[in-house]
């Protein structure tokens, strides 16, 4: 059976989440200090913000497995969070005429790839071809 969360406990959960957003804000921040692209689509931001975007995926699901208890909403989880790193990446890195398309190119990041990403990471934890970074740690 799984764990019903209190009031206090979704709000410390929240507040866990958007910590962790923040932070990936700011290490990409930190790792791309290169200029928004006006005209043109930089290939190698792209590149980044793909490595970058499955980097965070995996590292959320590992954070949220400790402090959510349900794993329909740590999918849940993990998908906004994502959504939201997604928005403030492409807002640096798509040239101002590709940005009326994405909202099309987030729905199928984030709802189609992001989303079989996720199912793909977990059943490798699961299946033990993957280890946790608590189990690298011992």
């Amino acid at each position: 059976m799984e764990k019903n969360l209190t009031t206090d406990q979704i709000q410390e959960v929240l507040h866990k989440l958007s910590s962790f957003l923040e932070d990936s804000k700011a290490q990409w921040d930190s790792e791309n200090p290169e200029k928004k692209a006006w005209f043109s689509v930089n290939k190698g931001v792209v590149i980044k913000a793909t490595i970058f975007l499955i980097s965070v995926t995996d590292n959320l699901i590992q954070f949220v497995e400790n402090i959510i208890p349900v794993g329909s909403d740590k999918k849940a989880a993990v998908l906004l969070i994502t959504a939201k790193l997604f928005d403030y990446i492409s807002a640096q890195a798509f040239p101002i005429w590709l940005r009326p398309f994405v909202p099309v190119i987030k729905e199928v990041v984030v709802s189609v790839i992001i989303s079989n990403l996720i199912e793909f990471i977990v059943q490798k934890y699961k299946a033990g071809y993957w280890k946790t970074e608590k189990e690298n740690v011992k």
